[in-house]
């Protein structure tokens, strides 16, 4: 089973939880304050300094766990300072078929959210903001960060753009205004002085706003553009990092964009500039031990990819592209850098796409066949991720 967060209510099946440790006691705290009743089974008494053993909807058991106290769970969180113990308890609670965490490492069935924390998390994050700029990552929702889950907890406007998973809108309370505000080449749904100046607008009225961009704000975002027209509005800002696309879809695609003695330097570039065509540094761009990526990929094979053979890159550079990187829609095609660009026409590339161009690209076969044949009874990606395709 895939993790997931599971909102705790009471009732009259006892969660059991396995261990004397700290992180058995914070387990104890969480059910608790779901209104849980626990069984803590612990063959020492466990650090308490608060007392909680001695409430009536804690059940210490000083022994060891059984097979009844496992079947008789709603659910069952091990964490016993041996690894062991929790290892026979995940097996147990396994056959008995009953959701299961380990405390100790974080992997498991579901996570427990301590919800007085995260409504403190929550209000800390705009106590001295009227509007976030949130990085949402490049396609899957799990790269969400922590920050950005919280920020969206507590804002009143979402502003998202074109690339943002649409499962992240459902962090954002229900009452609050979802907008769209996304654009792509030669379409843009709202000019970026339109929304700067709305979200100077909201922000006056005493709204919190989440500008939810894809990626991260900072790495061709405009995020600073942004953030320059609201500090000269004096509008309260923070910026929540995101996974960058360039970095994000490579690691889904098994491509390291440095390795050592492959590439010890990696260069982000765009393939259009805010006038057109971009004057590069040619000779930075064509040495060799060095890695290209290059958003708006899609444009790149068709101006960048000849442009850098021209200038003396090697015909028969590795390169990938990776469309739709991070999303069950993922697809990456390799070639070189004189051949991807009739490769993606064969198939019908469409943007969103990132161009990666050095000899890492190579590396993606190695460390694809490593993984198949560490696990080989499994699938080379976990269910439900991202597929990945080499043509």
């Amino acid at each position: 089973m895939q993790g997931v967060t599971l909102r705790l209510t009471g009732g009259d099946r006892a969660a059991l939880v396995v261990g004397a440790s700290a992180k058995a006691m914070a387990a104890v705290a969480t059910l608790r304050g779901a209104g849980m009743p626990v069984r803590l089974c612990a063959t020492r008494r466990p650090p308490d300094p608060t007392g909680l053993t001695d409430h009536s909807d804690v059940d210490w058991c000083a022994r060891a766990f059984t097979t009844d106290d496992i079947r008789a769970a709603r659910l069952v969180i091990a964490a016993d300072d041996e690894a062991a113990v929790n290892t026979r308890v995940r097996d147990a609670a396994r056959r008995a078929d009953k959701l299961f965490l380990d405390a100790t490492t974080g992997l498991g069935d579901f996570e427990l959210l301590d919800t007085g924390h995260d409504d403190q998390k929550r209000d800390d994050l705009w106590q001295h903001a009227q509007v976030c700029l949130v990085g949402a990552g490049p396609g899957d929702p799990g790269l969400l960060t922590l920050d950005g889950r919280q920020a969206l907890a507590g804002c009143d406007v979402v502003l998202y753009d074109r690339l943002v998973a649409p499962a992240l809108l459902d962090f954002a309370p229900a009452g609050a205004t979802r907008r769209f505000v996304g654009k792509q080449r030669d379409n843009h749904h709202m000019r970026q002085s339109a929304l700067n100046a709305l979200m100077i607008e909201l922000a006056g009225q005493g709204q919190r706003v989440v500008r939810l961009k894809g990626g991260d704000p900072f790495v061709f975002g405009r995020g600073g553009e942004e953030l320059i027209d609201l500090a000269r509005a004096g509008i309260a800002t923070r910026v929540i990092p995101g996974i960058t696309a360039g970095s994000g879809c490579a690691t889904y695609a098994d491509i390291p964009l440095t390795h050592r003695g492959v590439a010890a330097s990696v260069q982000f570039l765009t393939a259009h500039g805010r006038d057109g065509e971009l004057d590069h540094d040619w000779t930075s761009l064509v040495r060799g031990g060095h890695t290209l990526v290059v958003y708006m990929g899609v444009m790149a094979l068709e101006n960048l990819c000849p442009a850098l053979t021209r200038h003396g890159m090697q015909r028969d550079t590795p390169a990938a592209l990776i469309e739709r990187g991070t999303t069950p829609e993922q697809r990456v095609l390799t070639g070189t850098v004189s051949t991807l660009p009739g490769i993606a026409a064969r198939h019908t590339v469409t943007p969103p796409a990132v161009l990666i161009v050095g000899d890492v690209v190579n590396l993606r076969g190695v460390i694809g066949q490593a993984r198949l044949i560490e696990s080989a009874d499994q699938t080379a990606r976990a269910p439900g991720s991202p597929r990945a395709y080499g043509i």
